[in-house]
């Protein structure tokens, strides 16, 4: 099969494959050894839950009027000085000389998450005919590629220099996806909607049920399993001997096994005609792989446990597929911006919890996280099943 630059998406799907594969190696060049730096600076642990936790604080009061934004201005440049807000971050945070100094870092790349849900909503626009698909190669399969090189040449940087320059990594990786959206085509196609003359907001979008009630799972879920996961690489450190590059440099597992899932569901129509029933299988080997990192010992074990942890962001992309289809195109960037206001909370509060149950025990939010999800892989199942079975036009929200 010949390679083509655009996956076989198109250019305008194409080309968002590319700025989301570096948007993500950005997250993957430092966010495994995120705590970790949090802690070099002199910060005890649970004040590193409150560092990671603020962006929890921020990030609603950044997205919620993302979308007032790319409706009254040019999308791309508010998404391009978005992204430069997380350069500024990434310059910080390598900077920084006190954990204090990392709330700056924490506002900026907060800012820098208006890209998402405006992403979010572009794929969603040119998408039409498979979602999932698109969205499954898109937010899984190309992210992924870059959470496998960038942690592994992440980990070779820190052993030469230090946890810093897992920061300056993600500055120039950020400045490859403002290069990449400089091309693309914002305009607006024509989509589907439905028929209201109402004004969209966040309002409206809280009335339509089906909406509504997969918002309620997506941060249910993304906050059950951010308690497991958030504290993963202190975890391995303090009571399995890791160090932070061989940390890092394992967390190119947890991206082998999106990239994995992501293809797997590029091939079988049953799981990209059910997104729902794809990330409740991801939901469930994610919760295996915290179990496995608190009875595992050795780094085959440990190995694997990375590689299922990725079943977390598999997770949330096939709920933003699911959106895609629920939601009309009236009220799409506002549902994708509240998708990721919850998702980024919930990752965010989850390691205010973390730190708590870590005082406890290291291994005690591991295991909870590991319980929490396979709560949610069988109510995920559920909601899949119900959904399922309703009317098309209530099951896509025209109905309100």
């Amino acid at each position: 099969m010949r390679l083509r630059w655009d996956v076989g998406l198109g250019r305008d799907l194409g080309m968002a494959f590319w700025a989301m594969t570096f948007f993500e190696a950005t997250f993957g060049a430092y966010m495994g050894v995120w705590p970790l730096w949090i802690e070099e600076l002199g910060a005890p642990i649970a004040v590193v839950g409150l560092v990671l936790g603020s962006a929890g604080f921020v990030r609603p009061l950044v997205l919620g009027p993302s979308s007032w934004l790319v409706e009254r201005f040019d999308r791309r440049r508010v998404l391009m000085a978005s992204r430069l807000c997380g350069v500024a971050g990434m310059i910080v945070a390598a900077l920084a000389q006190a954990w204090q100094v990392l709330f700056i870092a924490v506002v900026l790349n907060s800012l820098s998450e208006i890209v998402f849900p405006g992403m979010q909503t572009y794929v969603a626009e040119r998408a039409i005919e498979n979602r999932a698909r698109a969205f499954s190669m898109i937010i899984n399969v190309g992210p992924s590629l870059a959470l496998i090189v960038t942690p592994l040449l992440s980990g070779l940087l820190i052993s030469i220099w230090d946890m810093r320059a897992a920061f300056l990594l993600g500055g120039l990786t950020s400045l490859a996806s403002i290069a990449i959206m400089s091309r693309m085509d914002f305009s607006h196609p024509p989509d589907d909607d439905d028929g209201s003359v109402e004004p969209a907001s966040y309002r409206t979008v809280f009335r339509v049920s089906p909406v509504r009630n997969l918002m309620a799972l997506h941060g249910a879920t993304i906050f059950s399993l951010a308690i497991g996961v958030t504290l993963i690489p202190n975890f391995l450190k303090e009571t399995r001997g890791f160090e932070p590059a061989m940390i890092s440099t394992l967390g190119a597992g947890a991206a082998v096994g999106t990239a994995v899932f992501g293809l797997v569901v590029n091939r079988t129509p049953w799981l990209s005609t059910g997104p729902l029933r794809a990330a409740a299988i991801a939901c469930g080997a994610i919760s295996l792989g915290l179990a496995l990192f608190v009875v595992s010992h050795t780094l085959p074990w440990i190995a694997l446990a990375f590689v299922l942890r990725g079943g977390m962001f598999a997770a949330w992309a096939m709920m933003l597929a699911e959106m895609g289809e629920t939601v009309s195109s009236r009220l799409r960037s506002r549902a994708f911006a509240v998708m990721e206001m919850l998702g980024g909370s919930a990752m965010s509060f989850g390691p205010i919890i973390a730190a708590q149950l870590y005082r406890f025990d290291p291994a005690t939010p591991v295991m909870i996280g590991a319980i929490l999800g396979g709560i949610m892989t069988i109510v995920i199942g559920y909601v899949q099943w119900r959904r399922h079975s309703m009317p098309a036009g209530e099951r896509r929200g025209l109905a309100t």
